[in-house]
């Protein structure tokens, strides 16, 4: 396996493609009834199929994914050669969700307690696995709202 295997609820979500996958591998719903009965061994190999394709659909057309931690928050551009992370960190434990920290950062974005990031670096692995690897660690993907909001700020 590729990623990792969907959770329940995304399956659940996913049911209709999920079900097409099966028919695409000549599984209809008695064949798949029985696999769930008899087979774990193809049970598993289904399910792991069906979760790595959705996860490397999903991935090739990801272009922005967002990280947030205490105090600081990350926008990363993935591009086909390239990422870019445009991000903000400072001293406090502020939540980049809030408007409050928002407006914290417009008037403090001076002092020493508050860094800004912007750094562009080739993928050292495919780029696919890269974004997974930041989705695991806590990122969101993104429409790219936050990177334009962080390209404006950084000096």
């Amino acid at each position: 396996m590729k990623y990792r295997r969907l959770t329940k609820e995304q399956f659940e979500t996913l049911s209709v493609e999920f079900a097409q996958f099966l028919a695409s591998q000549s599984i209809d719903q008695k064949k798949w009834q029985s696999i769930i009965q008899n087979n774990p061994a193809q049970l598993d190999q289904q399910l792991d199929a069906f979760s790595d394709l959705v996860w490397e659909e999903s991935l090739r057309k990801t272009c922005y994914i967002n990280h947030y931690s205490p105090g600081g928050v990350f926008a990363f551009h993935a591009g086909q050669m390239s990422m870019t992370l445009l991000g903000v960190k400072t001293a406090t434990d502020l939540d980049f969700n809030t408007p409050e920290a928002w407006q914290w950062l417009s008037e403090h974005w001076q002092e020493d307690s508050v860094s800004f990031y912007r750094e562009q670096k080739p993928y050292d692995k495919q780029r696919t696995q890269v974004l997974f690897a930041l989705i695991e660690q806590g990122g969101v993907l993104s429409s790219g709202d936050l990177a334009q909001r962080l390209e404006a700020l950084i000096p």
